[in-house]
């Protein structure tokens, strides 16, 4: 076995090599800080060249173009709860369930694992809703879009800009029955620091952790607030109280390829970008809501042409990309990785409370929790007044 990355850290793991190597030579296996590399075996690897002609970090695949931008809500306000922002993704993804089609997102599996998988009932849209801030897993999934869409079924795929930029490379070619959705990322944790803090929770409380939500609405509406539940306890908070939340937030966890992402721009990868329009509240306060306003970018005819069958179900506005990229800095650049990046995974294995405290957790300053406390309506009330 080889175990050096094709690409060295600038990997993004989205598998697209392993799912295209003919010889099925490449398997993905979990480095020391729990993050997945491919590794090649030699002895079986004929140098065909597919793994490299198909990386999109190698191969980037841009087509220039200037994206439409929107601030929307999608109407059904019980959806849009259970959402991360203003729940466009709901919409769009029933509208390919709607022509028989098959949807595939990230989700949580029985052990809070996030996976992607496929939902053909309008029913399990819930289990591909919300933000999960670690890297899934989305081995197989590419091989089999392919087999769905060589049926002739519609498809639709939702994930970062490198998943899906290694669906494009895998694909090799346009369908046009497959419509793709990209997020605004800042990074990605890995798995194994993830599974780590949850067990960590799980003996805090004194029972196993069964639901994390990192952008739940339940107790402050729209923002950064996480939600954790047992089965006999429930806690919430603003994200820069929670250890995990914080170093996430900081950008002190990432992949290290994530520090150099090549889809951190607008010329986006997705026909559709979904993000928070954060600053709408200073934009235009009269279409902020407290349950959420997504940020929708419209980057190709067939996304124009989806987002307009969908007039019908959500409210929406025009902007502009500079006020897009404004409020989301990875429209424009990658995450910038910190000093402390270097050793942040250094202790994952050994005594993780103190791996807890002294890696992961620094205690908001005295002006962000202020902030985080006060209604995003409220502040941005004082920021338009000030402005005049």
């Amino acid at each position: 076995m080889n175990n050096i990355s094709i690409l060295g850290k600038d990997c993004c793991g989205c598998t697209a090599c392993e799912q295209i190597c003919p010889k099925n030579c490449i398997a993905f296996k979990e480095n020391n800080e729990g993050f997945m590399y491919p590794v090649i075996d030699e002895s079986v690897c004929v140098n065909c060249g597919a793994c490299v002609k198909h990386c999109p970090v190698l191969n980037p695949l841009f087509a220039q173009r200037t994206p439409t931008v929107y601030a929307a809500k999608y109407r059904d306000s019980r959806a849009t709860a259970e959402s991360t922002s203003g729940g466009i993704f709901i919409p769009i993804a029933q509208s390919t369930l709607d022509n028989g089609g098959i949807v595939y997102g990230c989700s949580y599996d029985e052990n809070l694992v996030a996976r992607h998988i496929s939902v053909e009932n309008k029913n399990e849209l819930f289990k591909l809703q919300g933000s999960k801030y670690v890297q899934s897993d989305i081995s197989k999934i590419y091989s089999r879009i392919k087999a769905d869409l060589d049926s002739d079924r519609y498809v639709l795929f939702s994930g970062t800009g490198c998943q899906v930029a290694g669906l494009r490379s895998f694909l090799g070619r346009e369908y046009e029955k497959l419509t793709t959705v990209d997020i605004v990322c800042h990074g990605v944790p890995s798995p194994k620091l993830f599974a780590k803090y949850l067990d960590y929770l799980g003996k805090k409380y004194g029972e196993p952790v069964k639901y994390y939500n990192f952008r739940s609405k339940k107790r402050h509406g729209w923002g950064l607030f996480y939600e954790l539940e047992t089965d006999k306890k429930s806690k919430g908070g603003n994200g820069f109280d929670d250890p995990y939340y914080n170093a996430f937030l900081n950008g002190k966890t990432y992949r290290e390829g994530c520090y150099n992402c090549r889809f951190a721009n607008c010329n986006r990868q997705g026909d559709i970008t979904l993000a928070d329009f954060w600053g709408i509240e200073y934009i235009n306060p009269k279409f902020y809501s407290k349950n959420g306003v997504s940020l929708v970018l419209i980057n190709t005819a067939k996304g124009n042409r989806l987002w307009k069958s969908l007039e019908n179900c959500i409210d929406s506005t025009e902007s502009t990309l500079e006020q897009a990229v404004k409020m989301n800095k990875n429209l424009s650049a990658p995450s910038s990785r910190p000093d402390c990046r270097n050793c942040i995974y250094d202790g994952i294995d050994g005594n993780f409370d103190e791996y807890v405290t002294q890696k992961l957790y620094v205690k908001p300053d005295l002006k962000r929790k202020i902030k985080a406390v006060l209604p995003v309506s409220f502040k941005g009330k004082i920021k338009h007044m000030l402005k005049k």
